[in-house]
């Protein structure tokens, strides 16, 4: 059926659940942020930052992750079961908008939060922004954690399309 649905040209059906108002009103912001001292070696590419922009919302505990990007460049990741916002990172777009870097990133320091090494950070952060995009690109390819839609596309290739060095 899905081949079908493929082979007459019907788009995948979308099935991100977006980031909100609905989803602003339930997060928490971080009551302590502090710098990394280290920049995340990540690039966005045009279509990543536009995924980011229109975030990721609450699914169920099997996405752990709530994403967004505002419009002032400022990508922020909550845990999905507390709502706590855990990581602040500030992003570059160039003028043209095919691609972003990032410049700093925070870590949530309250110890009644969360209780991560400041030096173990920048990692974490990358893998869970990684697991995080993923999730997006299947989401909008019809493709849930318990399977495609009718109408899914094929499953996106993974992000980023090169692996990133080791440290």
């Amino acid at each position: 059926m899905r081949d079908d649905w493929a082979m007459r040209g019907v788009p995948a059906e979308d099935l991100r659940p977006l980031f909100t108002e609905r989803s602003a009103a339930k997060v928490h912001p971080a009551l302590a942020l502090h710098l990394t001292g280290h920049v995340p070696r990540l690039t966005l590419d045009a279509d990543t930052v536009g995924l980011l922009r229109d975030g990721l919302g609450f699914f169920d505990m099997e996405i752990r992750w709530l994403a967004h990007l505002n419009d002032a460049d400022v990508l922020r990741l909550w845990r999905s079961w507390t709502g706590h916002q855990v990581y602040e990172a500030q992003v570059s777009v160039d003028t043209s908008g095919a691609s972003a870097v990032f410049t700093g990133l925070e870590v949530e320091q309250h110890p009644d939060r969360y209780s991560g090494r400041l030096g173990e950070e920048p990692a974490l952060f990358e893998r869970i922004l990684i697991s995080t995009v993923n999730h997006l690109r299947r989401f909008r390819a019809g493709h849930t954690p318990y399977g495609p839609s009718l109408s899914a596309g094929p499953p996106p290739d993974p992000w980023p399309d090169k692996p990133l060095a080791s440290s």
